[in-house]
């Protein structure tokens, strides 16, 4: 039984970048299909907020817009080094709890592995991380399929 299909979660963060490029590369070897999924946990008007692009006239189906136009740049940045005709990639963008988001998703497509980022190891951040948790340890949690955590720096 063979990995057929692939799931990269991203927040199109360094972290997530690295995962992106892992997965690419085992969908390669494996000549395996790569699903590119971004999870908003968070509202239109908190993301624009973060991400300067709050406009004070701006409605809120404007602001939406302004997001997801936001979204796409970030995919099409990220995808830009994809030979997509050595590999097919699907990416897709959705709302709501990314843990449980991701795992439904991979459920959905019959992912064989699910590639997460996970962001360095120290002390304190672990146990912020255990205390609080993160994505990946939600992810690991309810994931029908192994999960592989890739971290950016693998010192």
């Amino acid at each position: 039984m063979g990995i057929n299909t692939i799931l990269v979660a991203t927040d199109f963060s360094e972290h997530a970048q690295v995962a992106f490029e892992k997965a690419y590369d085992l969908a390669l070897q494996l000549g395996a299909k790569l699903h590119v999924l971004h999870v908003q946990d968070e509202s239109a008007l908190r993301v624009a907020i973060r991400e300067g692009l709050l406009d004070g006239g701006q409605t809120d189906e404007e602001l939406c817009k302004a997001v997801e136009a936001l979204t796409a740049k970030r995919f099409a940045t990220l995808l830009a080094c994809v030979d997509r005709s050595k590999l097919a990639v699907e990416s897709l963008s959705r709302r709501g709890e990314a843990g449980k988001v991701i795992s439904d998703y991979a459920r959905q497509i019959d992912a064989g592995i699910i590639v997460v980022g996970r962001r360095g190891a120290g002390m304190m951040r672990e146990i912020l991380t255990a205390v609080v948790g993160s994505v990946a340890e939600s992810v690991i949690r309810k994931s029908p399929c192994p999960v592989l955590l890739v971290r950016r720096d693998p010192k």
